[in-house]
C-alpha cells in the first residue's frame, strides 16, 4: 500500500512540534533559575522527545491531543534539563567518607547467633550510622517536587496554562495544514491527473495509420483502343462452325 499524507507529514509535524516545545520548555527552564547541559545532552533530549511525538502524528491530530503533546514535551525537556544540569543554588550532595568496619555479633558455642538484619544493624551501628538514616535524593529530582508543590505550585500552573494555549496555537496549524491537503486532494490533484491522461494517451492510444498507395492496373494507350473496335470477326461462318 502506498504511504498516505499521514506517514509523509508524520516527521515534519512531529519535528515542528517537538522544535516548539524544545524552545519553550528551555525558556522555561532557564527561566526558573536552571542550568543547561552540554549540546549533545540538548540534542538527545530532542531526538527523544520528537520520536515520541512521531508515534502519536500518524494522521490528523485532534486539538486535545495537539495540547497535551505540547504540554507532555515541555514537561518532558524541564524534567529532563533539570535531572541532568540542576539549577543555580542546588546544593552539592556531599558523600560522607565510607568507612569498612567488621560486625561484632555475639557468639555462641563457637559460632554467630543472629539474622542478617541483626549483622546489618550492627554494622550500621559501628559505622555511626542507624537504620533510621534517611535517604536522600538528588537535587534534580527534589527540585521537580518542590515544582510540583509548596509554594512553587503557582508557578507550574502558569507554566503548564502557557503551554496549553501553545497547544491551541499548534492545533490552529494542524487543522489548517490538513484542510489544505483535503483541497489539494479534491481539486489539484484530479485536473493533475487528467492534464497527465490528455498529455499520455496520444502518445499510448492512437497509433500513426501507414499509408499504403493502391495497386492501380495500367490503362492501354487510346489508339490500341480504337483498333481494338475496329477488328471484325474472322472465321467460318457461324452455321458452318454449327
Amino acid at each position: 500500500m502506498p504511504p498516505g499524507p499521514g506517514s509523509s507529514l508524520r516527521w515534519p509535524r512531529a519535528l515542528a512540534l517537538a522544535a516548539v516545545a524544545t524552545t519553550t520548555g528551555v525558556a522555561a527552564h532557564g527561566y526558573a533559575g536552571g542550568l543547561l547541559p552540554s549540546a549533545a545532552v540538548q540534542v538527545v533530549v530532542f531526538g527523544l522527545c520528537t520520536v515520541g511525538v512521531a508515534a502519536l502524528l500518524g494522521g490528523p491530530a485532534s486539538t486535545l491531543r495537539v495540547v497535551l503533546l505540547t504540554v507532555g514535551g515541555q514537561t518532558f525537556i524541564h524534567a529532563a534539563l533539570t535531572v541532568t544540569a540542576g539549577h543555580r543554588g542546588d546544593p552539592v550532595a556531599a558523600t560522607p567518607p565510607v568507612r569498612h568496619v567488621e560486625p561484632t555479633l555475639p557468639a555462641a558455642s563457637g559460632r554467630r547467633t543472629g539474622s542478617l538484619l541483626d549483622q546489618y544493624d550492627a554494622a550500621r551501628t559501628a559505622a555511626g550510622g542507624t537504620i533510621d538514616t534517611e535517604l536522600v535524593l538528588p537535587a534534580g529530582l527534589r527540585h521537580l517536587v518542590a515544582d510540583l508543590a509548596g509554594a512553587h505550585a503557582p508557578m507550574m500552573a502558569v507554566h503548564l496554562t502557557a503551554a496549553a494555549l501553545v497547544g491551541l496555537w499548534l492545533a490552529v496549524g494542524e487543522h489548517a495544514l490538513w484542510t489544505l491537503v483535503a483541497l489539494a486532494a479534491g481539486a489539484v490533484l484530479p485536473r493533475a491527473a487528467r492534464l497527465l491522461a490528455i498529455a499520455v494517451t496520444p502518445a499510448v492510444g492512437c497509433a500513426v495509420p501507414t499509408v499504403v498507395p493502391a495497386l492501380r492496373c495500367p490503362q492501354p494507350p487510346p489508339r490500341l483502343v480504337h483498333l481494338a473496335r475496329a477488328v471484325v470477326r474472322r472465321g467460318p461462318p457461324v452455321l458452318l462452325a454449327a
